[in-house]
Order: C-alpha cells, then structure tokens, then sequence
C-alpha cells in the first residue's frame, strides 16, 4: 500500500522513539521524508538511513529548536527548498518531565509548555504559512499532532506535561477550524509507549498499565505510528479536529 506516494512528510523529533517509527511507517507507504532533529545529528542520519532502506524515495534531515521561531522559519524554509511542497507536517517532538506538585519549578514548567505547547504552534503556523498557497479543500495539507491520553485524564505525577497535551488538543481543534479546507488538522493521543523517553519506568509500573489497560499491553510505536498514517492519509479525507486516542482502552476506565 503505497498511499503516500509521491507525497513529501516532515516529522519534528524524527530521529527515535516514536517519530522514527512515523518515519519508517509512512516510507514503508512511499513517502519522502523530512526528519527534523534537535542536537543528535547521528541519530537522525540513522533514521533516515532506515528510512530510506524502508522504501523512502528521499530522507533527508533538518536540525532545528522548535522553541524558536526563527530556527522553525529557517527549518521550513530549507525543507521547502530540499524536498519541493511539504504535503504532511507531523508535530512529535515532545518532552516530559515527571515530578510531584511540590518539586515543579517554574523553569521545568515553561521547558515543558515551550517544547510541547509553544513549539507545536510555531510548526504549525510556519508549516500552514507554506501549505496554504498550494493546497485546496481537493488537495488539502495535512498536520497531525502527537498528544497523550493524559491530555484527556490528566496526569498528577506530571502536571506540565499532561496540561500540555491539553493545550495540543485544544489547539488542534482550533486549527482545523481556522485552516478548513486546505488543511486538515488532527492529533494522536498514545498511551504510555516503550521508547527511550520512558526508560526510566520500573517494571512495577507497566505491570500496572497492563493490569489497569483492557488491551492488557503498553503501546509501541508503531501504534501510534499507524494512527499516524491513517490520518494523514487521504483514508481520513472527511476527518478534521479530531484527537484520536491510541491506549488500548485505558482511558475506558
């Protein structure tokens, strides 16, 4: 199945965990791929390596602080002029920082809100400024964002990150009203997921999302990854302002 062929996609925090797998999902599909990474210029050639052997017919990468508008600016700028119209943009870098109430300090609140909140709308708005003159409701550009279950549940072991997510959600709805037709705008809300982000996690802990999750099992990348390639696909042509919840029915409870 080749849906994305012919098409160009750009995922921010490509380079591990769950924007890998994106990358190689949607390659796996034909896509040529951005790959944006932060400061691990190894990791993201790596990705685009595997990308490539995966049936990308392009990967390149793109170093970039999504923090910062100026380095999203330049970012999109130099994609549009490596890879041509950027068809698909993904919103995956993300960052958590778990702590109880009384141990948050400002600093690691407004790091987690910069990175999670603050960088989900500087991509978008840089990525639709470039999408909106070259598509249409018959050809729209696509944003999908990652989220989390703890943006609907709330997460009281990490409070910024949870409200965070919040405010994707809420900012993916807006957007999809604000750029309908020519942009569709929707978001992935994941479980807890096995990748280095949560390495720290005791096995304790995941004999507990398994007992508290009807699916019985923690998701894997690649969950999230194929909820990626559905709605960024023309699959979900008539889907727009939804935040689809990938975590095995957890949220059931």
């Amino acid at each position: 199945m080749q849906r994305f062929a012919g098409k160009t996609v750009f995922i921010t925090g490509g380079s591990r965990g769950i924007g890998r797998a994106i990358a190689l999902r949607l390659a796996a599909e034909g896509a040529a791929l951005g790959i944006n990474y932060r400061s691990n210029a190894a990791a993201a050639r790596e990705a685009a390596k595997l990308a490539r052997t995966a049936g990308a017919p392009r990967a390149e990468i793109f170093a970039g602080d999504v923090r910062d508008e100026a380095s999203v600016r330049a970012m999109v700028a130099a994609a549009e002029q490596a890879l041509g119209t950027l068809d698909v943009w993904v919103n995956n870098a993300g960052i958590e920082i778990e702590e109880p109430i009384e141990a948050i300090s400002v600093a690691h609140w407004e790091e987690t809100f910069a990175v999670n909140v603050t960088g989900v709308f500087l991509c978008a708005r840089a990525a639709a400024a470039h999408m909106l003159p070259r598509k249409s409701k018959d050809d729209p550009g696509v944003i999908v964002n990652i989220s989390s279950r703890f943006g609907f549940l709330g997460d009281p072991s990490s409070l910024p990150y949870g409200a965070s997510k919040a405010a994707v959600n809420n900012l993916t709805k807006a957007l999809a009203k604000l750029w309908a037709p020519a942009i569709r705008v929707n978001g992935v809300a994941p479980a807890y997921t096995e990748t280095e982000l949560m390495a720290h996690v005791t096995p304790e802990y995941i004999a507990r999302f398994h007992d508290s999750t009807p699916l019985k099992r923690v998701a894997r990348p690649e969950d999230t990854a194929a909820a990626v390639a559905f709605l960024a696909s023309d699959d979900a042509a008539f889907t727009t302002g939804q935040t689809l919840l990938v975590d095995g029915g957890y949220s059931l409870k």
